[in-house]
């Protein structure tokens, strides 16, 4: 046979091969669908997937509106316990009074009258009356109880983001409700005392060295550093004294930045966002204060809980069997 006679053969054959082999391999690539479940799954198998998965087990967005119903009942009570004890020992400091106020009404936008006429609540009526009789006594027990409900409803769903039990000495519950409360309270208070301290040393050296004009943009940088550390300290609190867990150190910090990151990014957008929508629904126009409070603290609450369940770390549980995967990724 000749060449001529077979070489055509020859090439014909090659590309009969490589077209098979075209037709053949787009078979064998995985479809988009196929490429998206793979992308899910390792999703699924992931820590931030992991956690997310804990929060839904868990309720997470069920125990958020809890810890936001409590709270609406629970912040009157625990406002006028504050302020009361901080007029008695530091009312004396007009600018940290002011400060105090600032905090408060960035944690609780529009709860409280910062002289601006916009507030519901009147900081000078949430003031006690110093005389010791037995109804101002029952009045301040009944507060104190009421104050620490939101609390009680933390602890829970702290706990449950670590799938631990709820069960344990109701008495020693109660006093790491109290135990938190004081925290918190006291943690509000040295954000407004940080706040102050640093903003004026901060103007002082600015000033000192002329740069005058970046006074507001440093102070705003520096109250939302301040925010930060103070939040961080707060989720640890909540963590190891509230909800007595106590994770590795590592995750146990991890977690605290994480809340912090998230809160300080409520705290910047947040006030705007939640307002803004709530004011638009001619439902709430009465209440808009007490509607925001809660979408606000439902959001903050939903926070905390997502960074306790990273926290946690827990492991991969097969959404058929229920199995959990002791290796997680």
């Amino acid at each position: 046979m000749s060449a001529e006679e077979t070489g055509p053969a020859i090439a014909t054959g090659r590309a009969q091969v490589r077209a098979d082999d075209a037709r053949a391999r787009p078979a064998d690539r995985p479809s988009l669908v196929a490429r998206g479940k793979a992308l899910f799954l390792w999703w699924k198998h992931t820590r931030p997937g992991r956690a997310s998965a804990r929060f839904r087990a868990r309720s997470g967005g069920v125990l958020s509106g809890g810890i936001a119903y409590a709270a609406l009942f629970s912040v009157f009570a625990a406002l006028t316990i504050s302020y009361t004890v901080f007029i008695a020992i530091l009312g004396d400091n007009d600018e940290l009074r002011e400060r105090v106020l600032v905090a408060v009404d960035t944690t609780y936008p529009h709860l409280l009258d910062t002289g601006d006429g916009q507030g519901l609540l009147d900081p000078e009526s949430l003031e006690l009356s110093s005389s010791l009789t037995l109804a101002g006594v029952v009045a301040v027990v009944v507060l104190l109880l009421s104050a620490v409900a939101a609390m009680t409803a933390l602890r829970r769903a702290v706990r449950a983001m670590f799938a631990a039990e709820l069960g344990g000495n109701p008495m020693l519950g109660k006093a790491r409700d109290l135990g938190g409360f004081v925290g918190l309270v006291f943690a509000v208070l040295l954000s407004a005392v940080l706040t102050t301290g640093v903003g004026t040393v901060a103007s002082w050296l600015l000033g000192t060295l002329g740069w005058d004009g970046l006074t507001t943009a440093v102070l705003r940088a520096l109250g939302i550093l301040v925010a930060f550390v103070v939040d961080a300290a707060i989720f640890l609190l909540v963590v190891k004294v509230l909800a007595d867990e106590h994770p590795p150190r590592r995750d146990l910090l991890g977690g605290a930045v994480l809340a912090a990151s998230g809160l300080a990014v409520v705290r910047i957008l947040g006030t705007t966002v939640v307002a803004g929508s709530v004011s638009k629904n001619p439902l709430f126009t009465s209440v808009t204060v007490l509607v925001t409070l809660l979408v606000w603290v439902n959001l903050v609450a939903r926070i905390v809980l997502l960074a306790a369940a990273w926290t946690a770390d827990p492991p991969y549980v097969d959404p058929v069997s229920r199995r959990k995967d002791p290796q997680p990724a």
